[in-house]
């Protein structure tokens, strides 16, 4: 049976992932076969805490071997399977360093472990348990190698090599220790993977080949920066139901400040950097040249295990990326062309031709209001006019059979319908403060506000799921400015949503894999800038959030956003178009950023105030030759790079 993402409640656990047939392989006899345990892998929320737990099926087979049990001093223990007819039951004991299985990070191409048991303190800041029970207790087994490990005490996660008949997983805890491999011979590790994203990051390792870094959430520096910053109260009055409001669901409540949002989302939406205690620099060993790293740096030298080498030997190769090119930009499609792609019934013809000329130039301001409904797919491209006005009938009617259900809904019916009621709330507020100074949404009696409400409150019913999220105004406003028809801009923002949905969820996994390989990128295209983000505690990319959130809504000009937008609506030439954007504009301020005396405040206020002064055709042209020039040596670019980009 494969493992399904679900869940359980109770007063005190909540199961988000649980799986049976999930062996650990113990190794008895180095002459013999291994023995296979069965068992059972969980991951489950308890008294605020998130756990991974494995425990073993009642069925497991016996290790029949007969060799002596071998208990290891201290106040945890490590067990090698044998003939346990004779062990007393054993307390809980200490493993030392040096008896530990060799972690991930300093022999990453070590041989993979089959399996290690190790069980600390049963107090929680060393979560690891593990039970040795006696054949007294226990008549199907006379070992229990139960484990559980809080999620959080957890550093890398390495994975199995491609081509392997099943996947296994090791994970490393943060001392160095490793619990016991997992297979997964009937699959499932993936989504065993996601349920532990949906509480920390996991982000490729550009140091240890097939390995996960895994960096949890800081909740306690995020309260400490609501009470410096003065978040949500006058003169640092806050109140706990505030902060836990925002801690529970950060993306909600950080929209209704969205102004500050890059201020006061530092360590929490993303994991804060991690940083273990490594050797000084000169008892450091230097693979590479230091020229060699300065030249290029250090993020674009890959070290490559080399699948058919014997002894397990790695390659080191470095990419080389070539000149950058900055392509020229088009005049934007006008009527002529638009007509001249059409069939006698009108049909678009050449869509692809159609989609690359939008992305080189955009779209004339008075073709907007129907090519804009094609590329958010409310209109099919190959459907005739005839065909579209009996589509867009159709969508009319749903339109206002979905309107009239919120509409409908009296107060007494509402004083019960909790999700209605906090949507109308959330939307109420953010309509009256969503571009009011365009002369569309200006004054307070003005439709369009009207307008704006019923296509929001629309989509909540549309979408009972994700409901409405403060933010989506900002993306629905341009939209319907250029629409001027509720109809139109319903089934237009429906489009936008199915593109920027996943911002909006209520575990972030969206944010955080868009923040995830923006780190990607620049680490590899921008070493020196990425050093000094590091440096200057600003990794974690936060003052990008606001861009990647409302897609740089804020960023630019009312009529350049609209181009930007129909651009990356071409999904030209990837995408993650909007990632290399980023790219761009940091390039393009880097100077600026990587001055001694930018730090973490000084980078968030010049972010800011680049607000409204960005050259957008400017930023297009460096962003396709970044793209250009990645794509010119895909061959030699890391896999992490040609996935981000679909190269």
């Amino acid at each position: 049976m494969l493992g399904k993402m679900q869940r359980h409640s109770s007063e005190q656990k909540s199961v988000v992932f649980e799986q049976a047939g999930v062996f650990i392989h113990l190794i008895v006899n180095p002459d013999e076969e291994d023995k296979l345990l069965s068992g059972t892998l969980s991951v489950y929320e308890e008294s605020g805490y998130k756990y991974i737990k494995w425990r073993q099926a009642s069925s497991a087979p016996l290790p029949s071997d007969e060799h002596d049990t071998q208990v290891l001093s201290g106040t945890s223990s490590a067990v090698v399977a044998g003939d346990a007819t004779h062990v007393a039951p054993v307390q809980t004991q200490e493993i030392t360093s040096e008896l530990r299985q060799p972690s991930v990070s300093p022999e990453p191409n070590s041989s993979d472990p089959d399996w290690t048991v190790v069980a600390d303190s049963n107090k929680h800041e060393d979560s690891f348990e593990m039970d040795v029970a006696s054949s007294e207790s226990q008549q199907t087994s006379p070992f229990n190698y139960d484990f559980t490990v809080d999620i959080e005490d957890l550093r890398y996660i390495r994975k199995s090599k491609k081509g392997l008949n099943w996947k296994y997983l090791v994970l490393e805890l943060k001392d160095g220790a490793n619990l016991p491999t997992l297979h997964f011979h009937e699959g499932g590790s993936k989504n065993f993977l996601k349920a532990i994203e949906s509480y920390v990051m996991l982000a490729q390792s550009s140091k240890v080949t097939r390995t996960l870094e895994v960096m949890p959430h800081n909740n306690n520096a995020l309260t400490q920066s609501f009470d410096e910053l003065n978040l949500f109260g006058e003169n640092g009055q806050q109140t706990s139901s505030q902060r836990k409001g925002f801690l529970e669901t950060p993306i909600s409540s950080a929209y209704s400040g969205l102004s500050k949002v890059t201020n006061y989302i530092q360590d929490f939406l993303n994991p804060a950097e991690v940083h273990y205690q490594t050797r000084p620099k000169h008892e450091r060993a230097t693979l590479v040249p230091d020229e060699a790293t300065e030249a290029v740096g250090s993020s674009r030298i890959q070290i490559k295990q080399e699948e058919d080498t014997a002894g397990g030997f790695e390659m080191i190769t470095c990419a080389d990326l070539g000149p950058r090119s900055e392509p020229s930009r088009s005049l934007p499609i006008n009527e002529e062309f638009w007509n001249n792609h059409k069939d006698e019934e009108g049909r678009i013809i050449d869509v692809d031709e159609v989609k690359r000329s939008i992305f080189r130039g955009g779209i004339d301001s008075n073709l907007r209001k129907e090519v804009w409904k094609y590329l958010l797919n409310y209109y099919i491209w190959d459907k005739t006019s005839a065909e579209l006005k009996e589509h867009k009938e159709i969508k009319e009617e749903n339109y206002y059979r979905m309107k009239m259900q919120w509409k409908s809904i009296d107060a007494d019916q509402e004083s019960r319908f909790t999700a209605i009621r906090e949507n109308k709330s959330l939307i109420d507020k953010d309509v009256t403060r969503t571009d009011r100074t365009r002369i569309f949404y200006e004054g307070q009696e003005n439709v369009s506000l009207k307008l704006l409400n019923d296509v929001l409150m629309t989509y909540c019913m549309f979408n009972f799921d994700l409901g409405y999220v403060q933010g989506m105004s900002d993306l629905l406003s341009p939209i319907l400015e250029v629409m001027g028809s509720e109809v139109d801009a319903f089934w237009c923002f429906v489009g936008y949503m199915d593109i920027v949905q996943h911002n909006f969820d209520l575990n972030q996994r969206g944010m955080k894999v868009q923040l995830r390989d923006l780190h990607t990128l620049i680490q590899y295209m921008e070493p020196k800038l990425w050093d000094h983000l590091e440096e200057k505690e600003s990794s974690n990319l936060y003052f990008c959030f606001r861009w990647l959130l409302i897609r740089f809504k804020r960023e630019f000009s009312f009529e350049d956003i609209q181009t930007l937008w129909e651009v990356s609506w071409t999904g030209l030439p990837c995408r993650n178009f909007h990632l290399v954007m980023c790219l761009a504009l940091l390039d393009t301020e880097k100077s600026s950023l990587m001055k001694e005396d930018c730090g973490f405040t000084e980078i968030l206020k010049h972010v800011n105030e680049m607000s409204g002064k960005i050259d957008l055709q400017a930023t297009l042209r460096k962003a396709e030759g970044i793209y250009l020039q990645l794509a010119a040596c895909r061959k030699d670019l890391p896999d992490s790079i040609r996935q981000i980009l679909d190269l």
